[in-house]
């Protein structure tokens, strides 16, 4: 019975496979190559609206293939924002003003050559409502300055029953390693600011890379508690959206407000919360309409605003955003290319080529183009073995297997016990 057991777990164990089945894919798209390109080159490919809507979530069924049936690896890769702030010692001196026209500090990087491209002016914990425009300068002795920025712009706005604060003091500039940086605050005629101090940091950022899709429809309804519901529907799950943009026709408002995701437009998932306003006052001017929450992949979102007594935001214009998804992978030039999905019971690959693009020149690849969707006329059904279709199956047969061949091997020593005969004393002693 043991050596049964064994064997079964051992049969689960090798009818696992990876391998690509032309028969177990539905879709695929011809992928047409960039021209003059060279054997092996390294090119992208942008994935769409339809690959989204009928591979699996995370893109774990994309198989890119050669010919009939070879696997091309690739890397797939998420063009979403990225930034690193590193922060970067520095000695603060000079605090000071010139009446009428600028506030100014100096920072002092040191002598260690370090990288730096934005500055964070601290200012007095009561100053509040003001806006300005910041100069910075740099240098590396100290008396022959350069402008970097002449631009920046720093401004607070703390409304008067103090519900949030709007406070942005951080100006960035190209990337320097100059010893010395002196800001200019340009008062223009106010009060001068009271600036206390000031951060250095190094910022490495890559804006995202976005496409934008508008629902099909959109629906307003109003909760008895206040609550203004803004709907939409995407038409169908599976696209990546990570924000929720929209317009409005109100003028000069500030409402709390929070996003929801639901499969069915019945049950709703909270995603994430925020403030959107909409100012243009002599003090202040700028607007919040939008809501950033993490990816999802509903069907329908809606927008929930806390209107209060208030009269309900106009909202027109409603936009999801999503961070642009493309393969990365070497090219055979003079083979035909199709990308195939439509599994949804394959995994994610796991090719070298993941650990090889890094060290690869990545900027201004030259871009393949998908064509429309086609039926795999060879798809057959999922009729993959039972252990692809249900992976945890094969490693609990094998810990039962394991359970079962203890059990038997106790049972088979309490049985020997009580057969054999006892030891004899006088010959052990």
């Amino acid at each position: 019975m043991a050596l049964l057991v064994l064997s079964v777990a051992a049969g689960m164990t090798t009818s696992v496979s990876a391998d690509f089945a032309l028969a177990h894919w539905k879709f695929y798209k011809q992928v047409t190559l960039p021209p003059d390109m060279e054997q092996g080159q390294l090119v992208e490919l942008m994935l769409d609206r339809e690959v989204f809507l009928e591979s699996n979530h995370g893109e774990t069924d994309l198989r890119l293939v050669a010919g009939r049936d070879q696997e091309v690896p690739y890397q797939l890769v998420t063009l979403a924002e990225w930034e690193r702030r590193e922060a970067v010692p520095v000695e603060v001196r000079d605090l000071g003003y010139v009446a009428g026209e600028y506030s100014s500090l100096v920072a002092d990087v040191g002598g260690s050559g370090s990288l730096h491209s934005q500055v964070e002016i601290e200012t007095g914990a009561e100053v509040e409502n003001f806006r300005r425009t910041v100069a910075v300068e740099t240098s590396n002795d100290g008396e022959t300055w350069v402008v970097v920025q002449d631009e920046g712009e720093i401004l607070d706005f703390t409304p008067a029953d103090r519900e949030f604060r709007f406070h942005h003091t951080t100006v960035n500039y190209p990337q320097s390693a100059a010893r010395y940086l002196r800001v200019k605050v340009l008062n223009s005629g106010e009060p001068p600011l009271d600036i206390t101090g000031a951060s250095v940091f190094l910022i490495e950022e890559v804006a995202a890379r976005e496409t934008e899709y508008m629902p099909v429809s959109a629906s307003v309804s109003r909760a008895e508690d206040g609550t203004t519901y803004h709907q939409v529907d995407l038409g169908h799950d599976g696209i990546p959206v990570s924000r929720l943009s929209f317009q409005a026709d109100t003028p000069n408002f500030f409402r709390r407000a929070d996003v929801e995701g639901s499969d069915d437009g019945e049950e709703w998932r909270r995603l994430a919360a925020g403030e959107l306003y909409s100012f243009d006052t002599p003090k202040f001017r700028g607007s919040n309409l939008e809501i950033e929450y993490p990816e999802s992949r509903y069907r329908y979102y809606r927008l929930g605003v806390a209107d209060g007594d208030n009269v309900p935001l106009s909202l027109t214009d409603y936009t999801l955003h999503s961070a642009d998804r493309l393969l990365r992978f070497q090219a055979e030039a003079g083979s035909e290319h199709a990308l195939y999905y439509g599994n949804p019971v394959a995994e994610a690959p796991n090719y070298d080529l993941q650990q090889v693009v890094p060290y690869l020149k990545t900027e201004n690849l030259p871009v393949a183009m998908l064509g429309g969707q086609q039926p795999n006329q060879a798809f057959t059904g999922l009729d993959v073995p039972v252990t692809e279709r249900l992976p945890w199956l094969m490693p609990v047969g094998v810990a039962l297997a394991a359970v079962v061949l203890a059990a038997l091997l106790y049972g088979v020593i309490r049985q020997a016990k009580k057969v054999l005969p006892p030891p004899d004393r006088e010959q052990s002693s």
